[in-house]
């Protein structure tokens, strides 16, 4: 009997601190409001969750996944990275206006919009930790010199991308979008990295508390720079994709990614005050966004909307983490100087 009272005794605590760690898991919101969402839309539109309304969705989704992981890596590190659209547009430019064999061809010009996109991200990275200055000042500058860069390889006129990249993006693998597969398999690479490896622990160490890493004798530099250099590569992906997806991308095609990028990496419970945070969460966070989006679009094609919606997600999901503890102090840094510098 005493063994049974003990036993009953421990149970419910037990099953309560399994629940608390479910519930302090980053992305636990974000899969919290996509089960929500999908579980109202049939109520609100009908037609949003049928199978033609969700693989017409799910390739947004993955794009907005795929440089959400690279926004999620500089919010990590106390960061935000405003030059996504000069980043998203530029891969796609690069991709439609030299990939056709007549040119680089298309695995050559695939490398250039990866690479030459990166280089602006490495520049953004080092201004900031060699100089000190504010991010959001630094990628806007950046953003504006990415813009600039398209203008003057496009002469103001878009470019159709290669066949081949198009039929790639636009393709399925039993009835499920290509990207999709795509931004799964890059969301499980990076976060076994951050979570299972050396490497992405002390990333996460630098992001959370710089100083006492460096006391550690970790140069949090290194980890701040490449954080800005892989932001602008997944951008610069996502732009290549992009490209295949639309067959003509404009050259305003990445203004639509910014907002999204952050509104996922809270949604998906990564703190803007910098640390640790869940690249799964902001795949989570991006879903809820395209099928939010797509349920907008139900009642009026309006971007100012869409925008507004994005931005009240945002603000809603500050105010909740705030409230959950996070200080101010490092968000006040993203205005001023970088966190340790």
């Amino acid at each position: 009997m005493t063994d049974l009272a003990v036993a009953a005794r421990i149970a419910p605590k037990d099953h309560g601190s399994t629940a608390r760690m479910v519930l302090a898991w980053p992305g636990t919101r974000a899969l919290i409001a996509v089960a929500a969402l999908f579980l109202i839309s049939p109520l609100i539109a009908p037609g949003s969750v049928g199978p033609t309304a969700i693989v017409s969705m799910l390739p947004f989704a993955a794009l907005i996944a795929i440089v959400a992981i690279g926004q999620t890596l500089v919010i990590q590190q106390g960061g935000l990275d405003l030059s996504i659209p000069g980043a998203v547009t530029l891969g796609a430019l690069i991709v439609a206006r030299f990939g056709g064999d007549d040119a680089l061809g298309l695995p050559a010009a695939i490398t250039v919009a990866i690479v030459a996109t990166a280089a602006f991200g490495l520049a953004s990275g080092l201004v900031i930790t060699l100089f000190g200055l504010p991010p959001l000042v630094v990628t806007i500058a950046v953003n504006a010199l990415m813009i600039g860069t398209v203008q003057a390889l496009s002469g103001g006129f878009a470019t159709q991308s290669p066949d081949a990249l198009n039929q790639f993006a636009l393709s399925r693998w039993g009835g499920i979008p290509v990207l999709v597969f795509f931004a799964l398999v890059l969301t499980l690479a990076v976060h076994v990295v951050l979570k299972l490896t050396r490497l992405g622990r002390r990333f996460e160490l630098v992001g959370e508390n710089p100083r006492s890493a460096a006391n550690l004798g970790i140069g949090t530099r290194g980890y701040t720079i490449i954080a800005y250099v892989l932001s602008a590569a997944l951008a610069a992906v996502g732009g290549v994709l992009l490209a295949g997806l639309l067959r003509t991308p404009t050259l305003t095609a990445g203004d639509d990614y910014l907002l999204p990028s952050i509104a996922a990496v809270v949604l998906g419970g990564t703190a803007l005050t910098g640390g640790r945070g869940s690249v799964v969460g902001t795949a989570l966070g991006a879903l809820f966004l395209a099928q939010l989006t797509q349920l907008v679009q139900t009642f009026t094609q309006a971007t100012a909307v869409q925008n507004i919606v994005q931005a009240l997600i945002i603000g809603v999901g500050i105010v909740a983490q705030l409230q959950l503890g996070g200080s101010t102090s490092r968000i006040r840094n993203l205005m001023r100087r970088r966190p340790g510098a």
